[in-house]
């Protein structure tokens, strides 16, 4: 073997040698301990969404030609069939204890990050929201409008199935089943306060 060869190998060796040391010096990457409370929060939301949706066939398919008294009679039987089969159902089923303190946060995270006329406009957009205590298998009031879901927010919040939606009533997070205007869940002081 000739100098220049015998220079070449061990040049590859030492490389082999820092790469072997390099990857042994790395830290095996953490897992974020949120991905498993959104991972469960998930499975809980699909397992609703499957059940609405088992239910909305059971009930028969919406007819969107029909008039506004069929489509209400629709969403009520909906509703009433959710309800039914949803009869033990309470706050936190969904919106656990362990996502509510995480969604909370990315809420109270959003909202601090707002510029300052928008921070002071904050008690005069809260008055435009629902003022009511919100229940689990509620029909949410149709006697307030349905406000819009602030845009800035909506993309940080963990996705939901078709006909499932956030909404806002003064300080609660709200799980909505959209066609069924069924309150499906909520979350407590998820929404800073005014002033």
């Amino acid at each position: 073997m000739s100098l220049k060869e015998h220079l070449r190998l061990l040049t590859f060796v030492g490389l082999v040698a820092v790469l072997a040391s390099a990857t042994a010096c790395e830290e095996p990457k953490r897992a974020d301990p949120r991905d498993a409370v959104l991972a469960d929060f998930a499975k809980r939301v699909d397992a609703y969404a499957a059940l609405r949706n088992r239910l909305a066939d059971s009930v028969g398919e919406l007819d969107p030609t029909g008039s506004q008294a069929e489509i209400a009679t629709r969403a009520t039987s909906l509703a009433q069939a959710i309800t039914a089969e949803r009869n033990a159902a309470k706050p936190g089923d969904i919106f656990t204890p362990e996502v509510a303190t995480i969604l909370a946060l990315l809420i109270k995270e959003e909202y601090s990050r707002r510029s300052d006329p928008v921070q002071e406009t904050r008690e005069d957009q809260q008055e435009e929201l629902p003022d009511f205590v919100p229940r689990v298998n509620q029909i949410y009031p149709t006697t307030y409008p349905l406000a819009t879901f602030p845009p800035a927010l909506l993309p940080l919040l963990p996705s939901l199935p078709e006909n499932v939606e956030y909404r806002i009533a003064q300080n609660y997070l709200i799980l909505r089943d959209i066609e069924a205007n069924l309150i499906v869940d909520f979350m407590p002081n998820a929404v800073p306060s005014g002033a």
